[in-house]
């Protein structure tokens, strides 16, 4: 009965669209002919934000929403024109229909009541009422399934249905209102307890969550909703054992419910429980439950993610598309294979859940509102802020394993930072094991790899990593790499230097070399006045002039890193490695470098590992490097060097 109807009914005036919107009217029209549904979606919803409740619009929104699939919010919407034009059976047929679709069959009993009742010799009356008859004879069993039982069950049910549409939607204050009056009325009713305390987590009562998902397990210990719901609440206060050994007797539990194999892959998912989720599903594969309209796109989507986790890329894609193809709005598996298609080590795939599902947003707020005031007070004030939050809100420190591992990109970014700017034990064992894994893009694991390796989690020297796809034998050093000034001058040299440094970065180094020396005149013989007076006579050419000042320079200042790891790589260019080595050994003990310092480091390293022959510790060194400083001007030059293209012309 929800086959689509084109709405050509008239329908009260509610004042002429300007022209702007008729165009727009008509750009959607143009691109839903051309089958451009999710553009023309955004086009129409866009302008039903500017001109609300207005049919012109909503009758084509509806229309292209039909055509996506997108049914809960196809009844949302059909709703609202039912109500603008209440004369058209056409919106009133297809509300019906859509109340069918999304499984609300006494919503859809009432709605093909009414429709007889108001259009008795409509063409489709005869068949609408044998569908009412139909319905009719289910509503005792309907009923039964959910425990409703008296004179006002019906209406319990409609409520009941109608928390669900909301909830579906994410309108949850409206779902609140609708789920307390549904409350008042059957304060025991199994399926409103169920959803209260989902809408508890989103309102950031956690523990008031986990007490309700209780209340139904001591009534049903085997309500395959609440065990579903008491597992991720149990794993989002941090209580993971619990929620895994909950998990087990979930995996145990048979139910005819149609969203049965989702609730167990929600909870299966939040735990991690890869094998566990392709059980299931396979399971319900073979029990012929993935046929629509039974079967919610979360359970395709959950279990490609569990897919790619254990390795299998091409069933993951595969079943990421059988989601879209049930609900091709479905955003999630969208944005999975989206991330897919960057370069591997850039990737944060998979995941089955947003930030938003693993931390309320009042908790969200709450950690905004304590890191902006100070965010630039620098890092005392930073940890200082994040300790507060981690001491109002201790069930976050025992997400930050979980969202390492299997977090969205925000979730993932979320937890890196709250992680490095939390001084405690456990949060250097997070980012140990995040950088030991195969999860998240290479260059956030690179950081947790140094700030694990400082706090002595990752002994010095090479560890196995999980970087572009493959895993290799990396070299961690345990150092702090800072971006505190390294240099004080007076203001006039100050002034001086600056503007050579901007000479020198141009290309200019006639200009650098004037300014420098007029530096150098006000404050002989500093090291960094000469080296970069040195690197302006490079820059001209002037080369014998450079290597001399170079070497003078460290002569005079052998503790100066740049002219130390300057020399090392002059030395590697000429294939005098023993030199090479001994200029930078005693660096090798050195645990804190500026950026630059480290660059400089850095760029030594490679060029010697590579006139060793040593192309996989040189890549380790410029991994480490890129991920320090991932905007130095010199990485593109080094990634060049080190791809196979530029190692054979090397050669």
């Amino acid at each position: 009965m929800s086959k689509k109807q084109k709405h050509h009914t008239p329908h009260p005036a509610r004042g002429p669209l300007p022209r702007r919107a008729l165009v727009t009217l008509q750009d959607a029209a143009w691109l839903s002919e051309r089958h451009e549904y999710a553009t023309a979606r955004e086009k129409l919803e866009t302008l039903n934000k500017q001109f609300p409740h207005h049919p012109d619009i909503l009758i084509p929104l509806l229309d292209v929403l039909y055509d996506l699939k997108d049914m809960p919010t196809y009844q949302n919407v059909v709703e609202e024109l039912v109500d603008l034009v209440p004369d058209n059976p056409d919106l009133l047929l297809n509300l019906a229909g859509s109340y069918a679709t999304n499984l609300r069959p006494v919503s859809a009993l009432y709605a093909f009541r009414k429709f007889v009742s108001l259009y008795p010799n409509h063409p489709r009356a005869a068949e609408v009422r044998r569908t009412a008859a139909d319905l009719e004879a289910e509503l005792p069993k309907i009923l039964a399934d959910v425990q409703l039982t008296g004179p006002d069950a019906d209406r319990a049910a409609i409520l009941h249905e109608r928390s669900l549409a909301w909830m579906e939607q994410g309108e949850h204050k409206r779902a609140r209102r609708v789920i307390d009056e549904l409350s008042n009325l059957k304060p025991d009713f199994i399926p409103a307890l169920n959803n209260s305390s989902n809408l508890y987590y989103v309102e950031g009562d956690l523990a008031r969550a986990a007490e309700t998902a209780q209340r139904v397990l001591d009534r049903e210990p085997e309500n395959i909703q609440a065990l579903s719901n008491l597992t991720r609440f149990l794993c989002l206060q941090g209580r993971v054992a619990d929620a895994q050994a909950l998990a087990v007797k979930l995996k145990a539990v048979e139910s005819e419910r149609p969203d049965a194999e989702t609730k167990q892959v929600e909870a299966l998912a939040m735990l991690g429980d890869d094998k566990g989720i392709l059980q299931v599903f396979d399971r319900a594969e073979k029990r012929g439950r993935l046929r629509e309209p039974l079967v919610s796109p979360m359970l395709f989507h959950a279990a490609g993610v569990a897919a790619l986790r254990l390795g299998d890329e091409k069933r993951a894609k595969k079943l990421w598309q059988r989601a879209l193809d049930l609900a091709p709005t479905y955003a999630i598996s969208r944005a999975n294979l989206d991330d897919l298609k960057k370069p591997v080590g850039e990737r944060h795939a998979p995941w089955t859940f947003t930030l938003a599902e693993w931390v309320p947003g009042k908790t969200i707020r709450d950690l905004i509102a304590r890191i902006q005031p100070v965010a630039k007070r620098g890092d005392a004030a930073l940890t200082q802020a994040t300790q507060r939050f981690f001491r109002d809100h201790p069930e976050v420190r025992g997400l930050i394993p979980l969202l390492l591992d299997r977090g969205d990109p925000a979730g993932r970014e979320f937890a890196f930072h709250l992680a490095m700017s939390f001084d405690a034990p456990e949060m250097k064992t997070a980012l140990r094991d995040f950088a030991l894994s195969a999860r998240g893009p290479d260059e956030l694991r690179m950081r947790a790899s140094q700030e694990a390796s400082r706090a002595g989690l990752i002994p010095p020297g090479m560890a196995r990593m999980y970087l572009k796809g493959q895993w290799r034998e990396v070299l961690l050093l345990g150092m702090e790499i800072h971006n505190e000034p390294d240099t004080a001058f007076r203001p006039a040299v100050q002034e001086l230097f600056e503007q050579a440094y901007d000479r020198l970065y141009a290309g200019d180094g006639a200009g650098a070399e004037a300014l420098l020396r007029q530096a150098d005149a006000l404050e002989p013989n500093h090291p960094s006045i000469r080296h970069n007076l040195a690197m302006a006579l490079e820059v001209q050419g002037r080369r014998a002039e450079a290597e001399a000042l170079i070497r003078e320079n460290f002569a005079r200042h052998p503790d100066y890193l740049f002219a130390r790891c300057l020399l090392a790589r002059l030395a590697a260019q000429r294939k005098q490695l023993d030199e090479a080595r001994t200029l930078l050994e005693p660096l090798l003990t050195q645990k804190r470098f500026h950026f630059s310092e480290f660059a400089a480091y850095a760029m030594a390293q490679i060029d010697l590992l590579l006139a060793e022959g040593a192309a996989d510790s040189a890549r380790s060194w410029f991994e480490m490097w890129s991920s320090a400083d991932p905007e130095h001007p010199q990485l593109d030059s080094y990634r060049a060097r080190l791809s196979p293209l530029g190692r054979f012309m090397r050669r």
